[in-house]
């Protein structure tokens, strides 16, 4: 073989190197790209006399169970709470004035993304005024997690 064919046969193993290691970064930030896409993430705004659950999330999120200090609601055909509509789509879930009152309570959803993976998302609240009259309360979220 002549130089030339040397230097033209290096050239192409110095062109699929780079292109074998462009290929697998570019599958790597197109994998983390599609789970940013699709994370899974439930907010709790108080609303009257219960709880406002919205997606937040980049996923469609369906409800299977709600637990609300200890007392637990399991539904039969989950509840959607669609992605990306903002205040437009959310699930409403009423809260007893004695739990509005107590100084802790913890509200818990089982959830299934689009995609069939079940997730927990968990929230807390307690009283906001110390006239149990009032029944205010304030909620806050503390994470969703996958259940895997």
């Amino acid at each position: 073989m002549s130089r030339f064919e040397w230097v033209s046969l290096s050239l192409q193993i110095v062109t699929l190197a780079a292109a074998s290691y462009f290929a697998f970064v570019q599958n790597d930030v197109n994998n983390r790209l599609a789970r940013l896409e699709d994370y899974v993430s439930v907010s709790a705004v108080p609303e009257g006399s219960g709880v406002k659950f919205i997606n937040t999330g980049g996923s469609n999120v369906y409800i299977h169970a709600i637990k609300v200090d200890g007392q637990e609601t399991n539904y039969d055909h989950p509840r959607q709470i669609a992605a990306k509509a903002g205040d437009a789509s959310s699930y409403f879930v009423p809260i007893s004035f004695e739990t509005a009152n107590k100084n802790n309570f913890e509200i818990t959803l089982k959830l299934t993304d689009e995609f069939g993976d079940p997730w927990i998302s968990e929230h807390g609240g307690a009283a906001a005024d110390e006239d149990p009259k009032t029944g205010l309360f304030n909620v806050w979220t503390y994470k969703t997690t996958s259940a895997r």
